[in-house]
């Protein structure tokens, strides 16, 4: 680093070009490109020739960067006018393909396709389904294929998946319908990385294999929900897939070994300086394993710092730790901005910034007591971040932590890689394996049980930035010397994120939220101090389940830690799917569901017409079905009229026309319904003209699925709502959509991709309707 680059190379400097590149992710949308552009060049001309200036130019710098890059790639997605086509590419696999029974989820890059040509080079998510083709990284297929723009569901507490396409760089997401030739293969690094876990898993078997696999190789493929889960109560996640602490191990192995051989041979410092030698093994040592990690964030990290550590002393000049966090986040960004979504930036760079401002300087401490306090440091430090971006936090993470580290970085690892080492042979790589997974093995019994003690984590409902940012500044107080003034009342600024404020529901009012689960239907119903679940969106036995990724995140982001009562309206599996992940994650009181929607193992209760109670003077009441005459199941389903505050609200199952005619006949004119539920997400067969004009809806609400495969809803139901003065809103356009039933009429609470409108998401088309 030369003396005239080491003005503009401060430290502030660095953090300020990273704040404003974590600032411009909360826009709602991008500015111009050419603004973007125009702004870069600017601000860098201020930087470099105003030194006064130079802070906020760096942070003017960051913003308009990370604009620039984040617009090329959202213009580098599959256009929304060609979204839901098929046609073929050929495809280089270059992930670790993920593989479930007879289902593949992988990573391709299109070589060459006629009829994709604006996605030639570029990257895309896909599923390949019921097949018996075995997938590896490298490959290269020709396949036939049927895209869409990168898409997902958006609730409260759920996982963001445009986001992480818009991460990830893909420019599509679909799926396999055919395979039309083997290309051939490209021998990649982590085609290398696939073939040695299949060794590992060949030799030990896949359970014994899931943590040799995932600690030397970043290959997490084997772990089941169940282990994340314990991980995450535990507070060790960040060791699994190979943390930052691990390449430094093979970093300082490395440089250990140049160090033992100039030992042997002293005359090697006559060729080659023996500083310049270690500092160039260390770096390379770091890069080849990060790249063997796959380039987790964790990895790249460390390898950066160790970078810059090592580049100031080839080059002679002084590097503090503070100053190679700054550039190796600086570095980090400037190749890829969008990084800093991902919650592994903030905790991995976060964590050394914690240690390095609270750590004490002094020596002569011994090793436990600055253990101690590291881990003191990273927990209540990084405190706030966990609980922002997971809703949770574990209470014996910290003394997990003093075992796990020592047991697993100095002891499981190294014998995990050692194996790796000698995988030509075997019988010996073997031995390291087993001896890795075995001590793995003997830890992880001691987890599991650690896991189930009732006070080990707590789950926090969703905090606003507002409080996450509070939060940082009193964990940052805590920390600070008991002699600074105020240092204790930092506790009190934790108290808005462990505490935050909760939707307050008056007596005789409701709450009713219908989620984004794609095609199906979850809708919650709250009162004062009862919830009802009715339906739980879709859900495969031992497989994906949207009780499980998205009814479950969202009741513990709202603070919903018991159903009163769940409804399960018919045995479709896009209404009943959800509801074994929502049993095993919330308490019940009872379940009520239509004949023969569930197993007669499941304990529940049948619904029928004319059921009645009352909940904080909030009216419910089964208007369906009256009898068990019919033998269609989506006739059978569960319609419940509910009233509170003078607002009348109906949830209507999977109804047709016909079932539809019959409630009409059955109640006559006392039936209405202000906001109601649209009969079997908009189909053809349902949502009658007589219908709609007896129900005479303000709001009507649609759960469908983008681009789902049945076109749901049909432009001519549309077209009916619509004309009957019906205001339609679709989970597709909105995402979460939450209404208020209150004496003044039916408010907006929140719709998520509109309130909480982030710059990678589709475009909606707002509803025209802001209350009612």
């Amino acid at each position: 680093m030369t003396q005239r680059a080491q003005p503009y190379l401060r430290p502030v400097n660095l953090f300020a070009f990273a704040l404003g590149v974590a600032v411009l992710q909360r826009l709602p949308s991008l500015p111009d490109m050419g603004l973007s552009l125009f702004l870069m060049v600017l601000s860098a001309l201020l930087f470099l020739r105003y030194r006064r200036v130079a802070v906020l130019a760096a942070f003017l710098f960051g913003a308009a960067f990370a604009a620039w890059s984040s617009g090329i790639a959202l213009n580098q997605r599959l256009p929304m006018s060609e979204s839901g086509t098929r046609g073929q590419v050929i495809a280089e696999i270059t992930d670790l393909p993920q593989r479930d029974g007879n289902q593949w989820q992988f990573e391709a890059k299109i070589h060459r396709s006629g009829d994709f040509p604006s996605l030639v080079g570029r990257r895309i998510k896909l599923g390949w389904y019921r097949t018996d083709t075995l997938l590896r990284s490298g490959d290269i297929r020709h396949l036939e294929v049927t895209l869409r723009t990168p898409n997902g569901v958006y609730n409260p507490g759920g996982f963001d998946a445009e986001q992480r396409a818009l991460q990830k760089r893909w420019a599509a997401q679909g799926y396999v319908r055919k395979e039309i030739g083997h290309v051939g293969q490209k021998n990649t690094i982590d085609r290398f990385r696939d073939a040695l876990s299949g060794q590992i898993r060949r030799q030990l078997g896949e359970v014994t294999a899931r943590f040799v696999t995932a600690l030397a190789l970043g290959d997490t493929r084997l772990l089941q929900d169940a282990d994340w889960e314990v991980l995450r109560l535990t507070g060790i996640t960040h060791l699994i897939a190979i943390s930052g602490f691990h390449v430094g191990m093979v970093a300082m192995a490395a440089v250990w070994a140049v160090l033992f051989f100039y030992r042997l041979w002293p005359s090697l410092a006559l060729r080659w300086p023996q500083p310049t030698a270690t500092a160039w093994m260390a770096m390379l040592a770091a890069g080849m394993y990060a790249a063997f990690a796959g380039f987790a964030l964790p990895t790249v990290r460390t390898a950066l710092m160790i970078s810059v550590f090592m580049t100031c002393r080839l080059l002679g000049r002084h590097c503090t730790v503070t100053h190679a966090v700054a550039l190796s986040m600086a570095v980090m960004l400037l190749w890829d901005p969008i990084s800093i979504l991902t919650p592994g930036f903030w905790l991995s760079f976060g964590g050394v910034l914690l240690l390095i401002a609270f750590m004490p300087s002094e020596g002569g401490q011994g090793i436990f007591r600055p253990f101690m306090r590291a881990q003191c440091v990273a927990s209540l430090g990084l405190l706030p971040l966990t609980i922002g971006f997971f809703e949770q936090t574990t209470v014996i993470g910290p003394l997990v932590n003093l075992l796990a580290i020592p047991w697993i970085s100095l002891i499981v690892v190294p014998l995990a890689l050692l194996g790796c080492l000698f995988s030509g042979v075997p019988v010996i790589a073997e031995l390291f394996w087993q001896a890795g997974a075995m001590l793995m093995q003997v830890f992880w019994i001691l987890l599991q049980w650690l896991q189930t003690l009732p006070w080990s984590s707590r789950t926090i409902p969703e905090s606003s930035m507002a409080a996450v940012v509070i939060g940082l500044v009193g964990a940052c107080l805590l920390l600070m010397p008991g002699q600074v003034p105020g240092s204790r009342m930092g506790a009190l600024l934790l108290l808005p994120m462990l505490f935050p404020k909760m939707d307050y529901v008056p007596e005789g009012q409701l709450r009713v939220a219908m989620m984004d689960v794609g095609q199906g239907t979850a809708v919650l119903v709250r009162t004062k101090r009862h919830t009802l679940l009715y339906d739980t969106g879709a859900g495969l036995p031992g497989g994906f389940s949207r009780g499980q990724t998205t009814v479950l995140p969202a009741l513990r982001a709202l603070g919903v830690r018991h159903l009163d009562k769940v409804v399960v309206s018919h045995g479709d599996n896009d209404h009943a799917g959800g509801l074994t992940a929502v049993r095993d994650g919330v308490a019940i009181d009872r379940i009520d569901a239509s004949w023969r929607a569930l197993p007669a193992n499941v304990p529940h209760h049948e619904c029928l017409a004319g059921q009645y109670w009352q909940w904080d003077s909030v009216q419910f009441m089964y208007v369906w079905p009256i009898s068990r005459s019919n033998d269609n199941d989506n006739d059978q389903s569960c319609v419940l009229w509910i009233r509170g505050a003078g607002r009348s609200l109906l949830l209507t199952g999977d109804i047709s026309a016909e079932a539809e005619a019959q409630m009409l006949a059955h109640y006559g004119d006392w039936l209405r319904a202000e906001v109601l539920l649209v009969p079997h997400h908009g189909s053809a067969g349902s949502s009658s003209e007589a219908f709609i004009a007896a129900m005479k809806p303000g709001i009507a609400l649609i759960s469908s699925g983008f681009q789902n495969r049945f076109r749901h809803p049909r432009p001519d139901v549309l077209e009916r709502y619509r004309n009957a003065g019906a205001h339609t809103v679709n989970t597709v356009d909105t995402g979460w959509a939450e209404l208020a039933g209150t004496p003044e009429g039916w408010l907006w609470s929140r719709r998520t991709r509109l309130d909480d409108r982030r710059y990678w998401l589709r475009t909606p088309q707002e509803p025209s309707v802001n209350g009612y």
